[in-house]
């Protein structure tokens, strides 16, 4: 075993973060468990042609692998999330041809925390699908935590945050990934740019619904 991952397993000792008894970060029988998000559309979503959202976050289990994933900074949780995920895309969508965007950090935030938790998200999809990843899509403005603000504030939030640096998209359908929706500012606003930049269909594509 290398250093790395012994110091891995002394920080993060595997046991699944439903039943604690298992040798897994989620096993078969907690990963049926989670609540499936049966919600309605978030009220601020504009601008995409689906919506596909795999559980709710006030699941107890989903909401520990989440915020151990982002803020405890454990990257192998990416496999059971983008496991999770994977089991809500449905056969039509995955009979089609998608360019994977994942909803970028700003610069800071991703130098604070390491790793941008979408793109680790879109990079598991990308194997699970075959689908290929763009990174063109940036963040270039520092917002605040939009789970920190009231829902009337979030829009405003992420006006004008995000600039399109790649290719004419010429109707290129779109899977835009991001771990967590709540209100729909976020990617409605990332939605809005790649319109611009000519795509066509656009799905949303999340974890949880916060």
């Amino acid at each position: 075993m290398s250093l790395k991952k012994l110091l891995l397993n002394c920080l993060f000792p595997k046991k699944c973060y439903g039943c604690e008894t298992s040798e897994t970060w989620l096993c078969k029988s907690c990963f049926v468990k989670i609540k499936k998000y049966q919600g309605q559309t978030p009220r601020q979503l504009t601008g995409v042609n689906d919506l596909i959202i795999a559980g709710e976050y006030h699941d107890p289990v989903l909401k520990d692998l989440i915020q151990a994933f982002k803020f405890n900074f454990n990257k192998e949780l990416v496999v059971p999330l983008a496991a999770l995920l994977y089991s809500k895309i449905s056969w039509p969508h995955l009979n089609k041809s998608y360019l994977i965007i994942p909803i970028p950090l700003h610069r800071q935030r991703l130098a604070w925390r390491g790793f941008n938790q979408s793109e680790l998200l879109a990079k598991e999809i990308s194997t699970l699908t075959g689908w290929p990843i763009n990174y063109d899509l940036t963040k270039i403005k520092k917002t605040k935590e939009q789970a920190s603000l009231q829902e009337t504030k979030r829009l405003k939030n992420q006006l004008g945050v995000f600039s399109w640096h790649g290719i004419n998209l010429a109707g290129q359908n779109i899977i835009l990934l991001d771990d967590i929706i709540t209100s729909g500012a976020t990617i409605s606003q990332a939605a809005l740019v790649l319109k611009q930049a000519g795509a066509g269909e656009i799905i949303a594509l999340a974890v949880a619904k916060g």
